[in-house]
């Protein structure tokens, strides 16, 4: 069996005895995001001015936090490339409209 949990002090304590293993995910950092994009948007060839432009934008800042895999994947992407349909190919400036008006998902505290 699976669990997946943002809050796991409300998971029953026989449970979390009984789990086998217990994986953390953190949100990535500076250097995971940049291999996040690279990996995916090989087809854009952002380079490396670009991608840093990337990292430094889903990066913590101004009191939110930084971008979470789900963020980037499930609504960066996604945004960006609603922004380029159906005129065109997604490029770099889609990506970057698309993360000026999105914001990280919040971080959820496990009380």
């Amino acid at each position: 069996m699976f669990l997946c949990t943002n809050r796991v002090s409300a998971l029953d304590a026989a449970l979390c005895r009984r789990a086998a293993i217990i994986e953390e995910f953190r949100r990535p950092d500076d250097d995971e995001r940049r291999a996040l994009f690279a990996m995916d948007l090989p087809g854009l060839s952002l380079g490396e001015t670009n991608l840093s432009h990337l990292v430094r934008a889903t990066a913590a800042r101004d009191g939110l936090p930084g971008w979470t895999y789900s963020d980037i994947r499930t609504r960066l992407y996604p945004a960006a490339l609603a922004t380029a349909f159906p005129e065109g190919p997604l490029t770099f400036e889609h990506l970057c409209s698309a993360v000026a008006k999105l914001r990280p998902s919040p971080v959820m505290e496990d009380r």
